[in-house]
């Protein structure tokens, strides 16, 4: 009834106002916006991380149209090959190719297509495509100096490229297979790539039957040319072609392949190459 209580209290809505908020942590004296301090980890994980790609094998970039470029020479033309290839070095950069260097000393391990010829030496080179390759054979003086114009010259084509600078090669040039394809990858070429891999050796760089024949070229139609890198000779033969894991696939090769011929040489810079020769083309003043 009006003006009666009925004995209920009633509910009041508080509003807060800025002079009745609670203090804030700040305000407590509690420090905010701070994290716990882990250690930095950042250079022993960039150490681990440089210790692992030490370790990997093998470490490659795919390969699109580059090629290899041989130049096979007598060794006594070392001298005047050097000389031309530093004065190249333009010529050669204007067509996308890059000296991987020249090989003085050339160890034959088997074969007889090149029995009784001169000794001779290897200059390699690698292009973009065929196409710079063919371009640089027609723009650069190289073989158009005395004595230098019967080099022979081939391309092939490259599988992979290897990320490390290699300097130790095996060239193989395996001529007239006598068995089923199938049956020599099977028997051959699984079972071996097996043991470089253990030696740490890159193989296949090359491996194809394509070569381009670009100037007096020796080697025979539909020959199978195989390379393999290294960082050096030693690993390459003593550590896989000499060794007794690899003996009963090179005896089967030699019954599954009519000829065989195989080499082993070491790339050197040109200012490094032909210092056994009697005057150091290193002191000479275009290389300097």
């Amino acid at each position: 009834m009006p003006g009666t209580s009925s004995g209920r209290k009633s509910k009041t809505i508080g509003i807060q106002t800025s002079d009745r908020r609670p203090p804030s942590a700040r305000e407590k004296g509690v420090q905010v916006d701070t994290y716990p301090v882990y250690p930095d980890t950042t250079q022993k994980a960039s150490i681990t991380i440089a210790r692992q790609k030490r370790s990997m094998f093998p470490k490659i970039s795919s390969a699109t149209k580059e090629v290899y470029l041989f130049v096979r020479a007598k060794k006594e033309w070392v001298r005047r090959l050097i000389n031309a290839f530093v004065r190249d070095k333009k010529v050669r950069e204007n067509f996308h190719g890059t000296l991987l260097g020249l090989a003085e000393q050339i160890s034959r391990c088997e074969g007889d297509l090149y029995r009784g010829l001169p000794e001779q030496c290897f200059v390699v080179m690698m292009f973009r495509d065929q196409d710079c390759a063919d371009r640089w054979c027609r723009s650069t003086s190289v073989f158009k100096q005395k004595d230098l114009d019967d080099s022979e010259i081939f391309t092939v084509p490259l599988k992979y490229i290897p990320e490390d600078d290699l300097r130790a090669f095996q060239l193989t040039e395996m001529y007239g297979l006598l068995t089923d394809p199938g049956l020599f990858q099977k028997e051959y070429v699984e079972p071996t790539a097996k043991i470089m891999n253990s030696k740490h050796i890159y193989h296949g760089i090359v491996a194809s039957q394509k070569v381009n024949r670009i100037r007096n070229c020796m080697i025979r139609p539909e020959t199978y040319i195989l390379v393999n890198c290294a960082e050096s000779e030693s690993k390459l033969i003593s550590d896989f072609y000499e060794s007794d894991e690899y003996q009963q696939y090179k005896n089967k090769r030699q019954r599954l392949v009519a000829e065989t011929d195989t080499c082993f040489f070491t790339l050197l810079p040109l200012n490094e190459a032909g210092k056994t020769l009697q005057n150091d083309p290193s002191q000479l003043g275009y290389l300097s």
